[in-house]
């Protein structure tokens, strides 16, 4: 299921932190995922979840090299996909998309913290935060 290929690689650093609108109420997401990629476990993103580009990882200061995007698959749902990764214990952050139920969200929200994990839905302000074309 983790594909440690889609591990990305280290890049040169190009710094467009003085744009300050990348810095938006999502920032403190950010920030915590900066945090948390400093443990020794995993940041997974599902396959419904928008990656950060490196440039954008780095900004935020998230150790690049800890991220691994999750592949989509054809018999499990992406809770399904959250529930094994939470089981395995190897993340210490996982951001989904924002395709869930308030229900499922709680659900998974338990799991996670039970697993020593935290989890994070990609709603639409997320998302234009990080497609903007940033100059």
């Amino acid at each position: 299921m983790l594909n440690h290929n889609a591990v990305l690689p280290h890049q040169a650093f190009t710094s467009f932190a003085h744009n300050d609108d990348v810095y938006s109420e999502n920032s403190s997401l950010f920030s915590r995922l900066s945090m948390l990629s400093k443990k020794p476990n995993w940041l997974l993103f599902t396959a419904g979840a928008i990656l950060p580009t490196n440039q954008e990882l780095q900004t935020f200061g998230i150790e690049t090299h800890k991220v691994i995007k999750i592949k989509a698959s054809h018999s499990m749902t992406e809770k399904d996909i959250i529930l094994k990764a939470l089981a395995a214990k190897n993340a210490s952050a996982i951001v989904a998309s924002d395709n869930f139920s308030a229900q499922d969200k709680d659900t998974l929200r338990t799991q996670a913290r039970q697993n020593g994990c935290e989890i994070f839905f990609m709603n639409n302000s997320i998302q234009q935060t990080l497609t903007r074309h940033l100059h």
